[in-house]
């Protein structure tokens, strides 16, 4: 009986092109060597052997494999309600390597930012794409006591997450201050908001999707709302080509990098004054990390 062989769904022009290049995997030593030859060679990634090896050996590559949209690798990366991220073998060079570094790196940023300008009294903050509610979570225990009137909505399609980040929300003693509701944000509008938080949900976008994303983004916010938002920049694969081969080439993961004036057009397009651009990495100035950290008003 032959095992079915897993098919990864078409990838982007960006992908396509770090697929193109030759890879070094020499020094990884959780991959055999045979396998770390043909990940790192430009025409035999898509191997049926490798990439059966990848989604059997790393549980990071099996869920974007099969899903990903899904935020459950991000529970992963980031130290997990218990603080011990999953860290074996492959899955241990994939958490541990510059990207690995800088997932963290963005959450720890981001949630400092939005703990001192977004968590304050009376406000409501709709999170896009919110997932588990990392932002939410980690922003509150930085802030340290709930401002009086304060909520959060984490608004997702994703059952899982959502239900991770109830659960969450329960054992945090936050029931009512952080909420989760399924639906598309691209139609289902709720209560206006005052802030947006939309981290990561650009990253697999082009730009004319992303200005489609961006303006429909107003429509959850009070006149003059403002949105933190994060997304990938094209040094991320010139930095951690090896990291991405994996995730992207062989997982599958449908990543769109952009270059930081890509960015910023996409941001102006769609209506929205850009007041700040920051990035995970020390000294947060723009660029000089893997993501672009944009802080706007809607016109």
């Amino acid at each position: 009986m032959t095992t079915p062989v897993l098919k990864s769904p078409a990838l982007s022009e960006q992908v396509q092109a770090l697929g193109r290049l030759h890879v070094n995997f020499a020094r990884v030593d959780c991959l055999p060597p045979e396998i770390r030859e043909m990940v790192a060679d430009p025409t035999l990634y898509s191997l049926p052997s490798v990439l059966d090896y990848m989604v059997g050996n790393s549980v990071i590559a099996n869920i974007l494999h099969r899903n990903p949209a899904s935020d459950a690798m991000l529970r992963i990366v980031y130290p997990d309600v218990n603080g011990h991220p999953l860290t074996e073998g492959l899955d241990r060079f994939l958490s541990r390597s510059l990207s690995g570094q800088a997932l963290r790196d963005r959450l720890e940023f981001c949630s400092g930012w939005l703990a001192d300008h977004f968590v304050h009294e009376n406000a409501r903050v709709v999170d896009l794409g919110g997932g588990s509610g990392f932002y939410a979570f980690e922003a509150l225990r930085k802030k340290g006591e709930v401002p009086s009137g304060f909520h959060w909505e984490i608004l997702d399609l994703d059952l899982e997450a959502l239900a991770v980040a109830q659960m969450r929300s329960h054992e945090a003693d936050l029931d009512g201050t952080v909420t989760v509701r399924k639906g598309n944000f691209m139609k289902d509008v709720g209560p206006l908001a005052d802030y947006a938080v939309m981290i990561g949900v650009l990253c697999g976008m082009d730009k004319e999707t992303a200005k489609v994303v961006l303006s429909k983004a107003k429509e959850h916010l009070k006149p003059k709302g403002e949105i933190y938002a994060a997304t990938l920049l094209q040094g991320a694969f010139d930095e951690d080509p090896r990291t991405f081969r994996i995730l992207c080439n062989v997982g599958g993961w449908q990543l769109r990098p952009k270059s930081l004036t890509d960015v910023l057009d996409v941001f102006a397009a769609s209506g929205w004054e850009v007041i700040d651009v920051s990035s995970e990495r020390p000294p947060h100035t723009p660029g000089c990390g893997q993501y672009a950290i944009v802080h706007a008003r809607a016109n």
